[in-house]
């Protein structure tokens, strides 16, 4: 199996596993992300992009800062060069990498395409990475659901969706509602369970951040 932790996204979590969390620790998940999402129609009312925000919990800014040797200056604030470095990691994908970004269409993985006009900015002091992902096709969207999904399959990463304080204005006929995970029992005693692993423990739940993820539900008519 292809290490999770060596694809561009999560190239510093190395560093966070070697040299932040010494000793036996809780493994699953480690990085927390609030995530933010939004929808890009076309004159012909079409879905054609979608808009993606990582804001990283202040634990995980601080291993970036260190890890990326940012802010030289030490004025608290990022520069360009900081902004490279950082988008560099976050937003240049290899092939085949999904970004943790999952959209489904009549029950199918629907292919989306690579970031275009990435930004990152501090925001009480956290990181965030905003993007747009462009559908590999338009398509047309009615009263079946399209579900948008942010999860790690590995569930290192822990996304939280969270409402948009501004977000691109939806056809009049369309609604976009977020849907939170909340585990069952069963779920309950899963989670335990992952949360008890080492952080040297190998995951055997596959696709295991699936699971547990929240949810936006885009219908139109």
């Amino acid at each position: 199996m292809k290490c999770k932790f060596l694809v561009l996204h999560k190239f510093w979590v190395i560093t966070l596993s070697a040299m932040c969390l010494g000793g036996v620790t809780k493994a699953h998940p480690h990085v927390f992300v609030d995530a933010r999402t939004g929808f890009i129609f076309g004159s012909d009312q079409q879905l054609e992009t979608i808009k993606i925000s990582w804001r990283y919990d202040e634990f995980t800014t601080l291993v970036l800062f260190e890890t990326l040797e940012l802010d030289q200056d030490q004025d608290g604030q990022l520069n360009d060069a900081d902004r490279v470095k950082i988008l560099e990691g976050e937003t240049n994908w290899p092939k085949g990498y999904k970004g943790d970004i999952y959209l489904e269409v009549l029950g199918q993985d629907y292919p989306l395409g690579r970031p275009k006009a990435a930004a990152v900015m501090l925001n009480a002091n956290q990181i965030e990475v905003s993007f747009d992902l462009p559908l590999s096709q338009p398509v047309r969207v009615d009263s079946t659901p399209i579900f948008l999904r942010l999860y790690d399959p590995f569930f290192y990463f822990a996304y939280t969706i969270v409402s948009a304080k501004a977000s691109p204005e939806l056809p009049e006929d369309c609604e976009a509602q977020i849907v939170l995970f909340e585990p069952t029992a069963a779920e309950s005693v899963i989670q335990d369970k992952l949360a008890a692993l080492g952080r040297e423990d190998r995951l055997e739940i596959e696709n295991a951040g699936r699971l547990f993820s929240d949810e936006v539900q885009l219908t139109c008519g």
